[in-house]
């Protein structure tokens, strides 16, 4: 096995935290789903950082086992395009959450909330949502390039095989 480039092993670190991001506020969302007043909400929100968990953890398990030339088989196609699909609508989604937190930010620069808890769950709820929307950015065109250079080095393969004389 041909070992990562820097840029493929800062792409791996980013979904790891990716990952634990969207796992913790899924679980945040199952709990709002059983104790809050609006449970359909909040099971959407869950369905959404379900989905978003799957796609970068199916594509850190293409990262590691198909990374530099190993062949997709069908099925890895098919659920990376469908989760591809899916998480791309899901921008739309994260943004709102991002626009929906954007209250928050005149609390967090209030100098007069700095003094209690409740300025770092509104400083540390609303970095998390952007972190969030902007690695998913960078995961969905990082693993765009992964299927792409992939797909490209086992076409190179397979040519440098047959072009070969024994």
């Amino acid at each position: 096995m041909k070992e990562f480039t820097v840029l493929w092993k800062v792409f791996r670190v980013l979904c790891i935290v990716q990952l634990i991001l969207v796992a913790f506020s899924g679980m945040q969302a199952l709990g709002m789903l059983f104790s809050r007043s609006n449970p359909a909400l909040y099971f959407i929100n869950m369905l959404a950082y379900t989905a978003v968990f799957m796609f970068v953890y199916h594509g850190l398990s293409i990262l590691n086992y198909n990374y530099p030339d190993t062949p997709l088989s069908d099925k890895q196609k098919r659920i990376f395009n469908v989760l591809y699909l899916i998480n791309f609508l899901l921008v739309a989604f994260l943004f709102a959450r991002v626009v929906n937190d954007w209250w928050m930010v005149r609390f967090v620069f209030d100098p007069e909330m700095r003094k209690g808890y409740t300025w770092y769950m509104m400083t540390g709820l609303l970095l998390i949502s952007w972190f969030i929307f902007i690695i998913h950015l960078v995961t969905l065109a990082g693993m765009f390039r992964l299927r792409r250079f992939i797909h490209e080095n086992t076409l190179n393969t397979w040519y440098d095989q047959f072009d070969q004389k024994p």
